[in-house]
């Protein structure tokens, strides 16, 4: 069995905590929580046929980390395809808001990318643009110049998360809509 497998399981099995948000991060409150999707995402690139897909994201509190003494939540994301529940693709990792309320997410997934995006979180609303972005150097994908995300809780059950993108060749400028969601929360 590989480490990655084995730290997937052992991920797998982590209560979910039950820390308080910190002051700063209770501007998140309304996005904690696991949210999933069966069917009603859609992918659009000028590249790639339009597919349906599946997702589901948990977004959890965390404890604060002593040696930073700063409090992030954890960030998961597992999408599938709708038609064939072929994997698509995994995202993990941290998302806060410092005290002038900056959000800032970071992610690492399994298509060989790294990113760090920077925003506003608003009252059910949360807006993130890239800044920096890592990826393996045999990715396949063109590469990924910039990136607008977007979550927006429409009530308490429902939230849609918007992911809009330029890369080398589409478009010149601005952002093309890649990604779109509608989450409900599960209890």
């Amino acid at each position: 069995m590989s480490f990655c497998y084995l730290f997937l399981v052992a991920i797998a099995f982590i209560p979910e905590t039950q820390q308080v948000l910190t002051e700063n991060n209770q501007k998140l409150e309304w996005i904690v929580g696991k949210w999933r999707s069966e069917f009603s995402g859609k992918i659009f690139w000028p590249t790639v046929p339009t597919m349906t897909f599946g997702e589901e994201l948990v977004i959890n509190e965390a404890p604060i980390a002593k040696s930073a003494n700063v409090q992030f939540l954890n960030f998961s994301a597992r999408a599938w395809s709708h038609s064939t529940k072929d994997h698509f693709h995994d995202e993990w990792g941290f998302l806060t808001v410092d005290p002038t309320g900056n959000a800032t997410l970071m992610t690492t997934g399994n298509n060989g990318f790294t990113t760090y995006e920077v925003g506003t979180v608003s009252p059910n609303k949360l807006v993130l643009t890239l800044k920096d972005i890592g990826r393996i150097s045999f990715s396949r994908d063109l590469p990924v110049e910039d990136l607008r995300r977007t979550f927006i809780r429409h009530d308490d059950r429902y939230m849609e998360q918007v992911i809009e993108m330029r890369t080398a060749t589409h478009p010149k400028v601005g952002y093309l809509e890649h990604t779109r969601v509608v989450y409900t929360k599960l209890k």
